[in-house]
């Protein structure tokens, strides 16, 4: 197994440093797809072994991978294929349109799969201090990313997600000190504890309460910083909007869901340590502020990409209320919604980065009649915006369902309230807008030729989408064992 998961993490570092010193275009594109291939296989293999062995425990407990942890791998790995696959036809219309030189191109496929590594080692990591460095180095990455394309907006975007996030990362930094100071203060029995978070889960009930509940607020807000929750969210919609668009995908998709991933241990910790309550509260209170600015963002957006990246404000903010109320559906619904989140956000992002590359803009009032000018572009963006936005069939029905069934059950019927009133302007904005793009009477000075792009540019739409959409008629008792492994390590 150690060689298994050396072998895993070498791939996309491999694919990252012979693509920047070969320097040929073609072998680039490749090698990222051959190495984003491989990773996905070796996701399924972990997830196997870590439901097979309960605890994937290697290097003397330096990686631990349990179910939870094999999970996040899998969305990771999943956005990283989908992405190197679009990026073939991205890049080359980006070079096409001279948007991007040949160095930047290089610099571009050294810096995506240096990215797609960081996450993927996130939830592998046992000692937290550690995961949060690697936080941080998911973040010095996609920021050469987010300005692959150099405009004056792309650097500010750039700068503004590096001075952010940092501080927030600082903050979590302090948390995760605070949880390790908590059980070696006097009076707390003498514990032998440290910053890994199966030592500090099994130490629970040792720590000290009033030291954890600070903590635990600390963590919330600086991971939820890398997580997008308001009022820490500002650094996301312009750093999506101004990244090439297999690089939003991957913020939005997989980077989001690892930074949940640490909020997540260290709830458990939390809740073991002073009562569920307390967690639980925390995130539905942030959850509910998070929902409502995400939403009106999606409500006031002009931009396309602008507008993915406030949905993932509110997808995240979803997932997070779903883990505050709990229970078997709060949780199992909340686990759902990140794979439905990591499933379809790429169809969005990559159906932007198309118009962005036929229409010339961003605008959504400038992006008219693409069912006619994009038709198997826009019909597949149409029925991601479906699946977005919660129309059945697809999974992100099925998590929203029982999010809002945890919350009748739970008796909170004035969150319940909140959350319909919500999703229905959610519903109705994203249904105007995307119908506008794909229906709306295109500008009469509009003259770009019709057809789609290469199938590049579509089939890592149409993958996705599929898996979305058959999830939501029928989840495998394989996925559902998986998911109820999860609720009881969450609990």
């Amino acid at each position: 197994m150690k060689i298994f998961i050396i072998t895993f993490l070498i791939i996309p570092l491999f694919a990252s440093l012979s693509s920047f010193i070969i320097k040929n275009k073609r072998f680039a594109e490749y090698i990222s797809l051959f190495s984003s291939s491989l990773d996905l296989i070796g996701a399924f293999v972990i997830l196997y072994f870590s439901i097979s062995l309960k605890t994937v425990s290697i290097f003397n407990g330096a990686i631990v991978i349990d179910k939870f942890g094999s999970y996040i791998i899998l969305l990771v790995s999943i956005v990283y294929f989908v992405s190197s696959m679009y990026g073939i036809s991205y890049m080359r219309l980006a070079i096409e349109d001279e948007q991007m030189t040949d160095g930047e191109f290089f610099r571009y496929y050294l810096f995506l799969n240096l990215f797609a590594l960081t996450m993927l080692i996130a939830p592998m990591i046992n000692n937290m201090a550690i995961y949060l460095i690697d936080i941080e180095l998911t973040t010095i990455t996609s920021a050469f990313l987010v300005i692959a394309e150099v405009t004056e907006k792309s650097i500010e975007a750039a700068w503004k997600y590096i001075v952010i996030v940092s501080a927030g990362i600082s903050l979590a930094l302090l948390g995760t000190i605070l949880f390790y100071l908590s059980g070696n203060i006097q009076g707390s029995g003498n514990i032998a504890l440290s910053m890994d978070w199966t030592n500090l889960s099994l130490n629970a009930g040792y720590l000290n309460k009033d030291i954890v509940r600070f903590a635990f607020v600390l963590i919330v807000i600086g991971l939820g910083t890398k997580v997008g929750f308001a009022p820490m969210h500002t650094w996301l919609p312009d750093a999506h909007s101004e990244a090439p668009s297999p690089i939003s995908s991957m913020l939005s998709a997989s980077l989001l869901n690892t930074a949940m991933y640490g909020i997540m241990r260290y709830f458990n910790i939390a809740g073991e340590n002073l009562g569920f309550n307390f967690p639980r509260t925390i995130m539905i209170i942030t959850g509910l502020f998070s929902l409502f600015i995400g939403v009106m963002g999606i409500i006031n957006q002009k931009t396309t990409k602008r507008l993915f990246a406030y949905s993932s404000i509110e997808h995240m903010s979803i997932i997070s209320l779903g883990f505050g109320l709990g229970g078997i559906f709060g949780t199992f619904g909340a686990l759902l919604q990140m794979l439905g989140h990591s499933l379809i956000k790429p169809v969005m992002f990559f159906g932007s980065g198309n118009f962005l590359h036929k229409y010339k803009t961003k605008d959504i009032n400038k992006i008219k009649g693409a069912f006619y000018v994009m038709p198997k572009t826009a019909f597949l963006f149409s029925m991601g915006a479906l699946a977005l936005i919660g129309a059945p069939p697809s999974i992100i029905f099925i998590s929203e369902f029982l999010i809002i069934l945890q919350s009748l059950k739970n008796g909170y019927y004035w969150i319940t309230v909140l959350l319909i009133s919500f999703l229905i302007a959610a519903f109705v904005s994203l249904l105007s807008k995307t119908g506008s793009i794909v229906f709306g009477k295109a500008d009469d000075n509009f003259n770009a030729e019709k057809g789609d792009f290469s199938p590049f540019s579509y089939v890592p739409m149409l993958l996705p989408l599929a898996a979305c959409i058959i999830l939501g008629f029928y989840i495998p008792h394989s996925l559902h064992s998986l998911l109820i492994g999860i609720v009881h390590i969450i609990k």
